[in-house]
This record gives structure tokens, C-alpha cells and sequence, in this order.
């Protein structure tokens, strides 16, 4: 990983003159431990710098879907991969919203060709099936995306939450969501449905040798295994057959969902193996 990100020759010009940037997180699944890092592109040239990995809040785009709507909707007994929902906008009201990517609509499709196609339309209505609130709780105190945001009044007196349909649905979220989060969150579909607070150290001892710090993480299984098994289904098929094909390789079952904002201004895949997790994100500053 370091081999890439130090080394700017291994990162893509950009037309605009702009510096490319990315960050990534890999976790190992076995023990929540973060064992990769890195959280700008070039050399390091000073200390405790700006870590776009674990600073910057950025919009999640589409891979937000199976942390809102997909996973918990699979909980709540509401969907199965089989089950139809609409491929049409919520509204007319001013323009078709919300917008598909290929600006077409399907009328219905299952979930599972959904997910695999990352359908904007077909993840609002199915969050309107498994209701707002409790995809947004989900999201943010299950998967643990602490920067989603209850509510924000900017300074023109204007509300802005999260608890709504372009951040549940589309990822344009008030503030954005972090890279450690995002990995965080996917390793949990890894992990057999248990939530664990990932972490870069497991103990502290003082200079005598005494324990003053124990970093055992917090854990909460938050999936059954139906669910866990139903979400892994969907995400090695958006993978191998979807919108993350650029991401697969044979060898080993890969499964993770892609993310990208308006006009591609953000790009993410959040993906894992049986043995790590990883979140990664390309983008400028």
C-alpha cells in the first residue's frame, strides 16, 4: 500500500493541474486491528499531518446504500434479495428525483439487481419501505458513522439532516462520513454481523512495565446470520457482475459496493475478502 501511495508516478495525472488524492484503511477481520493506513498520496513531510483517512468527512456516494437501507432493511424481515421494489422517482415534482445514473427507469427490479447496479430510485423507495429513522439509526449508532448529522441550521438559517433521502439513498450526506468509518462499517459484514470498533493499538504500558491503557474493543452483533448471508450475497454479485468489476480478481471470494457524488467528484469502493476489510477513497481536496 505504501509502495503506491508514496510513490506519485503511481498515481493519475489530473486535466485540472489539481494534485489527485486518496486515502485507505485496510482492517484485518480476525481481530478489527487496523493493520494499513494511509492518508494522502506522496511523501510524508512533516508530522501528524492532515489524514485524510481518518480527518477529512466526506461524501459516501452510493456505499452508503447497504449501511442505510440494504442491511438493515434485510434485518427488519422488510426485504430479501428477491424481493421487487420500484425502478421510478419518488417525485416529478420539479424533475424526476431522484436521477438513476443512466437516467433511465426500469419500472421494478429486485433488490439484488438493485444493489448489483447501484439503482438510485429503487434504494429511495425501499427506504421509504424499511422508513427513514430506521435506516438512519442504523447507519449511524449500529455501523457506527458517528459524523451523520441529526440536524445542522447553517448560517442563512437553513436545516440540513441526515435523516432524509439524498444522504440515506445517495450519500450527499450534510458533512460526509470518514474512510475509517466506512471500513469500520463493512468489516461488520466480514465479521459474521458483529460490529467491533476497529483500532490502531491494542495496550499501553508505562516505562516499568505496568498496563495503563487496555484497548479492548467494543462489540455488538447487529446482524443475523440470514441478514450477514443476504448482504454478502448481493455484494460479491455488485462486484463480479456489477459496478464494481474494476475491483474483482479470482482467487478469492471478493465482495463490496462502489460510491461516487456528483459529476464523479468523489470515488470510493468499500470491499472485503475473508481476511481484510478495506474502505478506500479518490478524490481532491
Amino acid at each position: 500500500m505504501d509502495k503506491i501511495y508514496t510513490n506519485l508516478k503511481q498515481i493519475p495525472d489530473a486535466r485540472g493541474g489539481q494534485q489527485l488524492q486518496s486515502a485507505i484503511v485496510v482492517i484485518d477481520n480476525s481481530t478489527g486491528d487496523i493493520v494499513g493506513m494511509a492518508g494522502g498520496v506522496g511523501k510524508k513531510t512533516g508530522f501528524d499531518e492532515w489524514n485524510r483517512a481518518t480527518d477529512a468527512m466526506l461524501q459516501s456516494g452510493s456505499c452508503i446504500k447497504p449501511l442505510s437501507i440494504y442491511a438493515p432493511g434485510f434485518e427488519q424481515g422488510t426485504i430479501t434479495p428477491a424481493t421487487v421494489v420500484k425502478d421510478l422517482p419518488l417525485t416529478y415534482k420539479g424533475g424526476a428525483w431522484p436521477k438513476n445514473d443512466s437516467r433511465s427507469y426500469s419500472y421494478s427490479r429486485t433488490i439484488l439487481s438493485a444493489i448489483v447496479s447501484s439503482v438510485n430510485a429503487s434504494a429511495a423507495h425501499t427506504l421509504e419501505k424499511i422508513g427513514l429513522n430506521y435506516g438512519y439509526e442504523f447507519a449511524k449508532y449500529k455501523f457506527g458513522l458517528s459524523t451523520l448529522e441529526d440536524e445542522y441550521v447553517d448560517s442563512n438559517g437553513t436545516v440540513h439532516t441526515d435523516n432524509a433521502y439524498a444522504p440515506l439513498a445517495m450519500g450527499a450526506q450534510t458533512w460526509g462520513v470518514t474512510v475509517r468509518d466506512m471500513a469500520g462499517a463493512f468489516a461488520t459484514f466480514a465479521n459474521k454481523g458483529v460490529y467491533r470498533e476497529d483500532r490502531t493499538f491494542t495496550k499501553g504500558y508505562d516505562s516499568d512495565g505496568n498496563l495503563v491503557i487496555d484497548n479492548t474493543q467494543d462489540q455488538e452483533q447487529i446482524l443475523s446470520r440470514k441478514s450477514v448471508d443476504y448482504i454478502n450475497y448481493c455484494l460479491v454479485r455488485a462486484t463480479r457482475n456489477g459496478t464494481g468489476t474494476n475491483a474483482y480478481f479470482s482467487g478469492t471470494q471478493l465482495a463490496g459496493k462502489t460510491g461516487s457524488t456528483a459529476d464523479f467528484k468523489d470515488r470510493w469502493y468499500c470491499g472485503y475478502t475473508g481476511y481484510y476489510t478495506a474502505a478506500v477513497w479518490t478524490g481532491f481536496d
